[in-house]
C-alpha cells in the first residue's frame, strides 16, 4: 500500500483523521454520561473504564490508517461512514415513524453527536471517493479488496 510522506499529505488527511480524532473523544463523553453508576476497572464488568476506552481507541486507530496507511485508511473511514451514515438514518426514521413507545433513547447529548457525525460524514464520504482522489489515494475499494498482497 502506497505510504504518503508528511509534505505530500494534503489538508483533507488531516480534517479526515481530526474528525475520527473528535468522534471518539464525543464517543466516550456520550457514553460516560448516559451512566449513572461509577466506573469499575474490571475488564469484563459493566461501565467499565476499558469499556469506556474502546470507543476512542477505534477512532484512534482509524484516524492512524488515515494518516499512516492512506488507502487502507480510505477503506476503513468509507466503511464506518456509510455504517453510521446507516444507522442515523434508521434510527431517525424509527424515531419519527414509529407508532407508539419510541424504542429509542434520545438526549440533547444524541442529538448533538448525531448532527456531528452527519455534518462532518457527508462532505468526509464525498472527499474520499475513488473518482475524486485517484491522485492522492492511488487505489480504488475495489482494488484493495481484489489485491493479491
Amino acid at each position: 500500500m502506497p505510504r504518503i510522506e508528511n509534505s505530500d499529505r494534503p489538508i483533507g488527511v488531516y480534517l479526515v483523521a481530526l474528525y475520527f480524532v473528535l468522534a471518539g473523544a464525543l464517543e466516550t463523553i456520550q457514553k460516560y454520561r448516559e451512566w449513572d453508576g461509577p466506573l469499575t476497572f474490571n475488564p469484563l464488568g459493566e461501565r467499565s473504564v476499558w469499556e469506556l476506552a474502546a470507543h476512542p481507541l477505534i477512532y484512534l486507530v482509524l484516524a492512524f490508517l488515515i494518516w499512516r496507511f492512506t488507502a487502507l485508511g480510505r477503506l476503513g473511514a468509507l466503511v464506518y461512514g456509510y455504517l453510521i451514515l446507516g444507522t442515523y438514518a434508521v434510527s431517525g426514521s424509527i424515531y419519527f415513524f414509529y407508532d407508539g413507545e419510541t424504542p429509542l433513547t434520545i438526549t440533547p447529548l444524541f442529538v448533538i453527536i448525531a448532527i456531528y457525525h452527519v455534518t462532518s460524514l457527508l462532505p468526509l464520504i464525498a472527499y474520499l471517493q475513488p473518482v475524486r482522489q485517484k491522485k492522492i489515494f492511488r487505489v480504488s475499494v475495489v482494488e484493495l479488496l481484489l489485491s493479491r498482497e
